[in-house]
């Protein structure tokens, strides 16, 4: 099967639901992804460019891993 935007933008929303990258990150190249796919459809960017974005955003969003979870915040005694 040959990549397309939005096949690259369910990558990027599956690699964030299985915390395989940072959420903050993945979030938003997601959006990045669906800007150009929006762009596409209007005829402003080329299936071949609107590609390489979203592949761009993908390696992006894969660069940072995700941080522990939170958990409860804990008081500071000063």
């Amino acid at each position: 099967m040959r990549d397309t935007p939005h096949i690259v933008l369910s990558r990027i929303r599956l690699a964030w639901s299985s915390r395989r990258s940072c959420g903050l990150v993945a979030a938003a190249m997601g959006i990045r992804v669906e800007r150009v796919i929006a762009l596409q459809s209007e005829g402003r960017l080329s299936p071949e460019d609107a590609l390489r974005h979203a592949l761009e955003a993908e390696a992006m969003a894969l660069c940072l891993s995700p941080l522990p979870n939170a958990g409860t915040p804990r008081l500071v005694s000063l």
